[in-house]
């Protein structure tokens, strides 16, 4: 199955990370422990980083950044282990000074992420480690880091959740709950809130969808902050996602070619709705296998309609041109970056591409979770199947 683009910044942090790990093509494949016992480590720790002086919030932004650029001295699970416990020693002299909100939670973000990475490269004190250090952050006598620290420990229940534990769930959902009704709200309680609704997803529960974006809903809208209030809408998308299946589909919109589009118009067809961009390289790569599901099925009553997450006009239009997709593109001026302002996206909480919603002849969605050949059996099984029968 071809992977999916996340759209969500609320997460995009571990990216500063684990950029340095692609000039090696290295995953964090887990390591056995074995091996970290048994392969000896590099002396790249015995070279400290220089951080830079004072407590100037632009310039240790900056430094921090950087931090996620370096490259390990050596691509080996022991040098992947060396790099990131020196670039520990170096965020947490960062973590000590008297710095502001938001080069605190970078600089806590990116231990977190070290710690895990080092872990996932066979180092397994790394974890008992990770918690000494936000339970070190709960107790501190510095009000900023224990707020942090509180956050990041609620960060690592819904990381470690069984989602099919639904009491587990809910438990954390309480503990998110809690903590948004800290002010002021920062990036922080964003993430947790969208982590927390990512796990909702995963128990197919959508009451519980529906009462956890109410509740966060709620709380992030409390800010005048726009990006909360994005978020916010975005969340109670999700909830109205994953109540979808069964109920009538609401697309309607203006094609590249600008002309109006309502989903109402192809009543009686088997419908595809298409969440992409031109920008998504597994939506691209997946092109070829709807083309060819489209040639297919269409005289059948297979109809496709693409809704394009582009913030490019151009861009769109450019690749429509050289590839001639035979059905209407959906495309709404002045999206955001990353078209995450897209209003059917936010609709309906698409926070990956690409997602394919499929529609039976009665107008009512059948799945909103189908990729590969499970979204070509279930097409062939929705062409083929007699009138009432689904």
């Amino acid at each position: 199955m071809l992977p999916r683009l996340s759209l969500a910044g609320w997460l995009s942090s571990g990216i500063l990370l684990t950029a340095c790990l692609a000039w090696s093509n290295v995953s964090l494949t887990p390591v056995a422990a074995d091996d970290a016992a048994t392969t000896p480590e590099t002396n790249e720790a015995d070279a400290p980083i220089e951080v830079p002086e004072g407590n100037d919030a632009e310039t240790l932004q900056a430094f921090l950044q950087s931090l996620g650029r370096m490259r390990a001295d050596s691509p080996t699970p022991a040098g992947f282990r060396a790099h990131f416990r020196k670039l520990l020693i170096a965020l947490d002299e960062v973590i000590q000074r008297d710095i502001d909100e938001d080069t605190a939670q970078l600089a806590i973000r990116m231990m977190s992420q070290c710690y895990d990475i080092i872990e996932q490269f066979g180092d397994r004190t790394a974890t008992e480690q990770k918690q000494a250090f936000v339970e070190g952050l709960k107790t501190s006598e510095r009000p900023l880091l224990a707020q942090l620290g509180c956050l990041l420990d609620v960060e690592s229940q819904i990381s470690s959740v069984d989602p099919g534990d639904k009491a587990a769930v809910k438990s954390v959902m309480d503990q998110v709950i809690k903590v948004m009704e800290e002010r002021p709200l920062t990036n922080a309680h964003g993430s947790l809130a969208y982590g927390a609704m990512s796990v909702i997803e995963q128990t197919g529960d959508g009451e519980l969808a529906e009462s956890a974006a109410k509740i966060f809903g709620d709380a992030l809208r409390t800010s005048d902050d726009p990006a909360f209030i994005s978020l916010a809408a975005t969340l109670e998308g999700s909830a109205r996602r994953i109540n979808l299946k069964g109920k009538p589909i609401e697309v309607a919109g203006t094609t590249v070619t600008g002309e109006p589009f309502n989903v109402e118009s192809w009543k009686g067809k088997v419908v595809l709705v298409d969440f992409w961009a031109t920008w998504c390289g597994p939506c691209v790569a997946a092109m070829p296998e709807l083309v060819e599901l489209y040639e297919a099925h269409h005289e059948a009553g297979l109809e496709i309609i693409g809704i394009s997450l582009d913030d490019s006009r151009a861009q769109l239009e450019e690749f429509l041109h050289q590839k001639q997709l035979p059905w209407p593109t959906l495309f709404h001026e002045g999206a955001g970056e990353g078209a995450q302002d897209h209003p059917l996206a936010t609709y309906y909480g698409v926070s990956s591409i690409p997602t394919a919603f499929l529609v039976d002849r009665e107008g009512k969605v059948v799945a909103t979770d189908l990729y590969g050949e499970a979204l070509s059996e279930a097409v062939t099984e929705l062409i083929n199947a007699k009138p009432g029968a689904n």
